[in-house]
């Protein structure tokens, strides 16, 4: 975990806590065991009742980011994985994965609704050249330039462009 990350845990935990149960945290490790069951409890129900009474006085947000904007969940994901078991680690890759598919879906499907609007200006010139002299590329000729994974997700793109 980095500095920033270290940070933020540290944030949240002095933002629901006071002096009172600091001290109380400080001093658990001078008590027997069982004094130390009871008063870790009783701590922890001091900050739920603190964190209760924060929230009924403050309406704000309590983590604005940058500009008042939420921060992005993928980049945040790294920060997760020191606190997960290799189950859930591998949970969280497979969502980050899935948040960059559907990434590169968004941007097929703008190169895709582009390509046709170009295709479809350039079939009403009926290939007449733009005015840079050139011929503008059909696009099955810019689907060539893809590689084999892009090109099948186009195809399916375009497939499903057909049908609606």
């Amino acid at each position: 975990m980095d500095e920033k990350e270290q940070d933020n845990v540290a944030a949240f935990d002095m933002l629901f806590t006071t002096n009172q149960i600091q001290i109380m945290k400080t001093l658990l490790p001078c008590f027997d065991r069982p004094m130390q069951k009871y008063l870790a409890i009783y701590i922890k129900y001091q900050e739920l009742q603190y964190t209760i009474s924060y929230f009924e006085k403050h309406s704000h947000c309590l983590f604005d980011g940058h500009n008042g904007q939420k921060q992005d969940i993928r980049k945040v994901l790294p920060a997760l994985l020191p606190y997960c078991s290799d189950a859930q680690k591998q949970m969280l890759q497979r969502f980050e994965q899935l948040m960059s598919s559907m990434e590169t879906y968004r941007e097929m499907m703008e190169m895709m609704e582009m390509m046709q609007s170009m295709s479809d200006s350039s079939s009403q010139k009926e290939g007449s050249p733009d005015g840079n002299g050139m011929q503008m590329p059909d696009i099955d000729t810019l689907l060539s330039m893809l590689g084999p994974e892009q090109q099948a997700i186009m195809e399916l793109l375009k497939g499903g462009m057909n049908h609606e």
